[in-house]
């Protein structure tokens, strides 16, 4: 099932909730993982501004983009999806939504038909809002089962996140390398 299958992923370095301050995102960290567990690539979503490292004016910003409804502009080449069914989608949960970025990259390829299997870093509030957002937002895409892991265990627990995705995947009917 692995065959038509691409990882994206939106993630933040710097100063995180709870977390502190990490050379690699939570998101960027599961993404790798996902795609190695799996043998499939992976495409980052990431703005052509980017972010501030802070998390308070991270924050800030991000709000201010949820409440405009914007549609920040990406960064790399929307990559091309003619021949993948299913999306495994990796994102922390900013303001119990999904980050406007990743809304960019979703809008501007066809998802009718294509599975999306949402996985959200968070700290507190597991994920929020975005597996409803994208069953409103997709509505002709199949939106999976998602899974919600705190950043806290990302950057202190690999092993235990590793296997956490193995059995998500397997769950999911993805064949594990």
């Amino acid at each position: 099932m692995n065959r038509g299958t691409l990882v994206t992923f939106f993630s933040h370095s710097g100063e995180n909730y709870k977390v502190g301050t990490i050379d690699k995102g939570n998101a960027r960290i599961i993404a790798e993982m996902i795609s190695h567990i799996l043998g499939v690539p992976e495409y980052e979503i990431c703005t052509e501004n980017g972010y501030p490292d802070d998390y308070e004016e991270c924050s800030r910003l991000a709000k201010k983009e949820r409440e405009e409804n914007s549609r920040p502009k990406l960064r790399f080449p929307i990559p091309d999806t003619s021949d993948i069914s299913s999306i495994i989608l990796v994102y922390p949960n900013w303001w119990g939504d999904l980050p406007m970025a990743v809304y960019s990259l979703l809008d501007a390829i066809d998802t009718k038909g294509m599975k999306i299997y949402p996985v959200c870093t968070h700290e507190e509030s597991g994920l929020g809002m975005t597996d409803r957002m994208l069953l409103q937002s997709y509505p002709d895409a199949s939106i999976m089962k998602g899974l919600a892991i705190r950043g806290t265990t990302v950057q202190n627990n690999v092993s235990g996140v590793e296997k956490m995705l193995e059995t998500y995947l397997e769950d999911c009917g993805f064949s594990i390398r």
